[in-house]
C-alpha cells in the first residue's frame, strides 16, 4: 500500500449534480462519496485526467448555456488508509414507510420490505429528497399487476420498488451505465423487469397504467407530450426531481391531466397526475 492517496472534492449547484456524477461514473470511477454538500473522489492513482475532464465538462456546459457554472473544488494528498472501508462506514441505511433501503454490506430489517442498493455503483439510494418522495408516492399509487414504466431509472431503485409492489415493470435510461446498474441491482434484489432499454420514451409505443419520471424540470418539460401520450386512460403519472421554482412551468405543461396531489421536500417538488381522457 502506498503511503498517501489523492482526494478530490468538488461542489456544483443542484441543477448540475446529476450531470457531473453521471459523467464521473462514465469515466470509470466506481466510488463517489456525497458529503459536505459536494462529492469526493479518492484514488491511489493520479487524478489529473479525471479533474481535467470534469473542468472540460464545466466549460462545455457554460458554452451551451451561455452562463458561468459555479464549481468549487479542492485536491489534497492524504495519509493512506482503507478509504473504501471508510466510505462504507459513511453509508446510512434509510427507512421510507414500508421499505428499508440498505447497501449490500448492511443487515436487512425484519418486518419491512428490504431493498439492497450498492451506492458505490448507483445513481440513487433513496436519500435524495426527490427519490424519497417518489418512494412515498409509489406506495400510494402503484398497485399489483399495473403496467409501470420508470423513465430515467438510474440505479433502478424505483423500478425495484415498483416490482416489489407487484407491478409489471419496464425501465429506460439514456445512460448505458445506469441500465447496467439497474440490472445489477435487480439481480441483487431477486426481481426482474419485463423490459429495460438504453434510450427514452421514443423507443416505446406502449401505454402504461403508471409512469414515474424522477428527472429534472428541463427534461420533464421536453418529454411532456410523450409522457402524456404514453398513459392509459385513468393512469397515474408521478413527476419528481423538480425544483420548486419550476412548479408553474411544469403545471402548465401538464394542464391537460388531472392534478391529484404533490409532495414537497425542502426545495424539491413531486407531482401526481391522472389521465382522465
Amino acid at each position: 500500500m502506498q503511503n498517501h492517496y489523492n482526494e478530490f472534492f468538488f461542489k456544483v449547484g443542484e441543477v448540475y449534480k446529476d450531470i457531473f456524477t453521471d459523467f464521473i461514473f462514465e469515466l470509470g470511477i466506481d466510488a463517489l462519496e456525497e458529503k459536505d454538500g459536494g462529492f469526493y473522489i479518492r484514488s491511489d492513482e493520479d487524478l489529473s485526467d479525471i479533474i481535467d475532464a470534469i473542468f472540460l465538462l464545466k466549460s462545455k456546459l457554460e458554452q451551451k448555456e451561455n452562463k458561468i457554472i459555479d464549481l468549487k473544488s479542492k485536491l489534497e494528498q492524504k495519509e493512506n488508509k482503507n478509504w473504501i472501508e471508510e466510505y462504507k462506514k459513511s453509508v446510512v441505511a434509510i427507512q421510507i414507510d414500508n421499505f428499508y433501503i440498505h447497501s449490500s454490506w448492511q443487515e436487512s430489517k425484519k418486518g419491512l420490505i428490504n431493498i439492497q442498493i450498492d451506492p458505490a455503483l448507483a445513481f440513487g439510494s433513496g436519500h435524495h429528497e426527490s427519490t424519497h418522495s417518489c418512494i412515498q408516492l409509489l406506495q400510494q399509487y402503484a398497485k399489483k399487476d399495473m403496467k409501470a414504466l420508470d423513465v430515467g431509472c438510474g440505479s433502478g431503485i424505483l423500478s425495484i420498488i415498483l416490482a416489489k409492489l407487484g407491478c409489471k415493470v419496464q425501465a429506460c435510461d439514456t445512460d448505458e451505465i445506469a441500465v447496467e446498474s439497474s440490472l445489477n441491482n435487480a439481480k441483487l434484489n431477486q426481481i426482474s423487469f419485463e423490459r429495460i432499454w438504453q434510450g427514452s420514451l421514443s423507443d416505446t409505443k406502449e401505454k402504461y397504467d403508471l409512469i414515474v419520471a424522477n428527472l429534472v424540470a428541463d427534461i420533464i418539460l421536453s418529454l411532456a407530450k410523450s409522457l402524456q401520450e404514453s398513459l392509459k386512460i385513468n393512469a397515474y403519472l408521478i413527476l419528481s426531481g423538480i425544483l420548486d421554482k419550476y412548479e408553474e412551468r411544469i403545471k402548465q405543461a401538464f394542464v391537460n391531466l388531472k392534478f391529484v396531489t404533490s409532495l414537497k421536500n425542502n426545495e424539491w417538488l413531486s407531482l401526481v397526475y391522472q389521465k382522465e381522457r
